[in-house]
């Protein structure tokens, strides 16, 4: 009885999530939370002048999402998510009952944060020759998913996750939502419905639910910041291709990311805080 009145105790404990308004690291959680329905404090961070509580909460990364329940921190997007899972198992869970199948989601996720995500990166902070060997690479990512809902382990499902969002899904679902604000800003062709009409056809049906709508930006917004960061990355490049520092410039995109009309102060700020995740 006693356990049970501790667990009950801590569910209650209050929950802050510190985040960025343009990161879909942070929208993971945000989507996570309301479809578990918990409520919970939101505190914006500004990524270009990181508050002291974001750098005390996590002084190894020194980014967002970070989830404080009850006084104590969580960093990382996946592993807030499981831990969301474990601490309200009964509510909307997110990973299936059997063993293998919570595996291998996680396998997935792993693989859209290692192999999809960079690829989007390297195709919104590239150009030439550079950004078509990441847009080939993009779609080569895309062929994996598609053929693991056309014939895989996802066959036949609505989401990922089955009948109603899974983890899978809203790791993958918040970010996805980029590629056509990508694909505008770049002018690059990303997900072909004909090509991808599997995925395709899950990324409407994921957009379309309310709870990724009360999270996901405005496009118009997102469109209005992704434009900024992009002039401001190929400056960058630019800048360090001229003058041989440009090893700082980023590969993939992260988690950090200023306003969405990045002032010149954020200039200073590392490649890492001013590049847009996916």
């Amino acid at each position: 009885m006693e356990g049970k009145e501790e667990n009950a105790s801590a569910e209650a404990a209050p929950l802050k999530l510190l985040g960025s308004w343009a990161s879909s690291y942070t929208h993971r959680v945000q989507l996570a939370l309301r479809l578990k329905g918990l409520e919970f404090e939101y505190a914006e961070e500004d990524l270009a002048n990181k508050s002291d509580e974001l750098l005390r909460l996590n002084p190894v990364y020194k980014k967002v999402p970070v989830l404080v329940h009850g006084g104590r921190a969580l960093p990382e997007s996946v592993i807030i998510l499981q831990y969301l899972d474990d601490a309200w198992p009964e509510r909307r869970p997110l990973l299936p009952a059997d063993a293998f199948d919570r595996a291998l989601a996680r396998f997935w996720c792993h693989f859209a944060d290692d192999k999809l995500g960079p690829a989007v990166g390297a195709v919104f902070t590239s150009t030439g020759e550079e950004q078509e060997a990441a847009v080939r690479q993009v779609h080569e990512n895309l062929a994996l998913v598609e053929a693991e809902l056309r014939e895989g382990a996802f066959k036949g499902r609505r989401f990922f996750g089955g009948d109603e969002v899974g983890l899978l899904d809203v790791v993958l679902g918040c970010g996805s939502y980029w590629l056509a604000v990508f694909e505008e800003v770049t002018g690059v062709r990303l997900v072909d419905a004909d090509a991808f009409p599997l995925f395709h056809a899950w990324l409407r049906d994921f957009e379309a639910l309310d709870e990724v709508r009360e999270t996901i930006p405005a496009v118009d917004r997102l469109l209005e910041y992704a434009r900024g960061v992009r002039h401001m990355l190929l400056g960058l490049a630019g800048a360090g291709g001229a003058g041989g520092a440009g090893a700082d410039a980023p590969s993939s995109t992260a988690a950090d990311a200023p306003t969405a009309s990045p002032p010149p102060a954020a200039a200073t700020a590392t490649a890492a805080d001013i590049a847009v995740d996916i």
